[in-house]
């Protein structure tokens, strides 16, 4: 099942079920949303090319992974949806972007084993995240905005020897990434309570530096792609 969140002209955002017929892709529109616990088929029907996709949620809280016990922090205002724009910060030399799996929490998750974490989940979407490469602390770099691409949309299953593929490098097993992330959000809820929507990350070793205007790309079989623009931030104006 694939949940994403999306605009159609000029309405507001809203949720939909993406499934296939034929060779197209259509979305069954929801009201409500699937974190509210009170969504349901609208009767409304589109093409996916006919509609913008947004980033599949709006975490209040973003936990990103290198291993395990071993995460930072990014706020909302870091993520942005498919085809949208990665920025590189003005005062860096450029961005490190990882491709990984993000894991999204349905309901609240606190004190959770990994055997209960697995029962609140909604899926799992692709990410593209950037560390800014700079002089700066370690929270400018990884908590700038615009810093987190997430979509396509929510996949509620996947397959754990599914590949991430990546630019140049090999194709990567989902197994450990999967697998990091939840071990993390059962570590996690014993501190911070997660929220629906929140999501966890587990970054993969793989990464390309982008200095200049670009754009990447992630592919997870059996979930999707995703990808994203890169544009340099101009500097701002100094007062005269």
């Amino acid at each position: 099942m694939r949940i994403a969140r999306f605009v159609k002209g000029d309405n507001l955002p809203q949720y939909g079920f993406v499934q296939e017929e034929g060779d197209k892709k259509i979305v069954a529109e929801m009201s409500g949303n699937p974190f509210s616990g009170q969504a349901n088929l609208s009767g409304g029907r589109c093409d996916l090319a006919d509609v913008r996709l947004l980033a599949p949620n709006f975490p209040l809280k973003i936990f990103c992974c290198n291993a395990f016990e071993d995460f930072y922090l990014k706020p909302a205002t870091s993520a942005i949806g498919p085809d949208d724009i990665l920025s590189i910060p003005a005062w860096s030399h450029g961005i490190e972007i990882h491709p990984g799996v993000g894991i999204i929490a349905a309901t609240t998750i606190r004190n959770c084993t990994v055997e209960e974490v697995e029962k609140r989940l909604l899926g799992v979407t692709c990410v593209l995240d950037s560390t800014a490469v700079s002089d700066r602390s370690g929270v400018c770099n990884t908590a700038f905005d615009d810093s987190l691409a997430i979509g396509p949309w929510v996949e509620s299953k996947i397959d754990p020897d599914s590949r991430l593929i990546f630019g140049k490098g090999s194709p990567e097993s989902m197994r450990e990434l999967l697998k990091r992330a939840i071990k993390n959000i059962a570590f996690i809820s014993t501190f911070s309570t997660l929220l629906p929507g929140d999501m966890v990350l587990a970054r993969s070793p793989l990464y390309v530096t982008v200095d200049r205007a670009d754009q990447v790309r992630v592919d997870i079989e059996g979930l999707g792609y995703l990808k994203a623009y890169v544009r340099k931030e101009e500097a701002a104006l100094e007062n005269s």
